[in-house]
């Protein structure tokens, strides 16, 4: 996934849900006029990708967390916070916009997968 991006990579596939009410989660609706709105609380969730990558004869290796809410009934994702355990690790990941979509594309990947409990192919 990240291959043309970094020289080497790990992911650690597990996804940590960490809500404080899972009341919250559920879908309420609202009446607008005529309309029925449908507003879903977001789901917080933190994901642990684990970095490994060459820079000049020096291996930096790392771990990013990602703090995120999903919105599932749209699919929409709402980036809360990036935290890095080696700081030379953010000119690779932020400072490269293809990277930073790939990250993307896996997490909504392993969105769909825990959500709807099938395997998406690579």
């Amino acid at each position: 996934m990240f291959k043309d991006d970094v020289t080497d990579y790990n992911l650690m596939h597990r996804v940590y849900f960490s809500h404080s009410n899972t009341a919250e989660d559920n879908l309420s609706t609202d009446n607008d006029g005529d309309n029925m709105v449908s507003n879903s609380k977001p789901i917080r969730l933190s994901h642990l990708i684990a970095f490994s990558i060459k820079e000049n004869d020096q291996v930096i290796s790392g771990i990013l967390t990602i703090e995120f809410e999903y919105y599932s009934s749209d699919g929409s994702i709402k980036y809360r916070d990036m935290r890095y355990s080696d700081p030379r690790l953010i000119k690779h990941i932020e400072g490269n916009p293809r990277v930073m979509k790939n990250i993307d594309s896996y997490l909504r990947k392993n969105l769909l997968e825990a959500e709807y409990g099938f395997k998406l192919m690579s």
